[in-house]
């Protein structure tokens, strides 16, 4: 079943709605956005996905429950871009959390199996070859040229045990980074310098709970008309204070 694919602190840098439109088959297209905190030279990919899937899969450990979203990308710009996915999903609401997407060999080839029937001995990659963020990484995205079709990239991001370690969770988002080069530096008060960004916030909520849990239970928050999804530049853990660094 390939799902009709081939079928006709955050810092919101004066953000404005990434315009998702409906791609052919499955998949949400977001196009890339200038936001006003960026910079000359800054580059962003084209993004398309399918909203996340829940499955459970055999792992060494027993069933557990895998969350995913398969995803492409395609680059407009001018030159070849390296897409270092970093790709966490953040709960909202009852136990706050965060995941990150992790590489799962095993379980990337049961979720693979899935969304391309076409895997097979004498082709393991499938027609779509379809990457985890370790090996998406390895290839720069090559160039689409102007009317073209995209020349898009497959990739799928995993995040394992949801429900177990959030059970109370139904409103989330993710944050897809990697997208854009796009960074900014604010500075404190007190001297303290933090990085941000640019990144794509995906929001989502699941209206059920993990009693009988379906593929497709999450479903898109478009928050009351404004979409679901939005281009911020998202601070980062790190802080230096810049005295530090001179």
């Amino acid at each position: 079943m390939w799902r009709n694919l081939f079928a006709v602190v955050t810092l919101v840098a004066l953000a404005s709605p990434a315009f998702a439109q409906k791609d052919t088959g499955p998949f949400i297209t977001v196009p890339p956005l200038s936001l006003a905190l960026d910079r000359a030279g800054v580059w962003t990919l084209n993004f398309a996905y399918m909203p996340l899937r829940i499955v459970e899969v055999d792992t060494p450990d027993g069933k557990r429950w895998a969350w995913y979203m398969l995803y492409r990308v395609w680059n407009t710009g001018d030159t070849p871009q390296t897409f270092v996915p970093d790709f966490e999903l953040v709960t909202k609401d009852g136990e706050l959390r965060k995941f990150l997407d992790g590489a799962h060999p095993s379980v990337f080839k049961q979720l693979r199996k899935i969304e391309d029937p076409s895997v097979s001995a004498e082709k393991p990659n499938g027609e779509l070859n379809i990457q985890t963020s370790v090996g998406i990484s390895k290839t720069k995205i090559p160039l689409t040229k102007e009317d073209s079709a995209p020349r898009a990239v497959y990739g799928m991001a995993i995040w394992m045990d949801v429900p177990v370690t959030a059970p109370n969770a139904n409103n989330f988002s993710v944050y897809a980074g990697g997208l854009s080069n796009g960074l900014t530096v604010t500075e404190s008060d007190d001297k303290t310098e933090t990085i941000s960004k640019k990144t794509l916030r995906i929001d989502f909520f699941r209206p059920t709970d993990n009693v009988k849990p379906k593929a497709d239970d999450i479903k898109l928050n478009d928050n009351n008309g404004l979409g679901a999804e939005q281009w911020i530049y998202r601070a980062i853990p790190t802080t230096k204070k810049a005295e530090e660094k001179k």
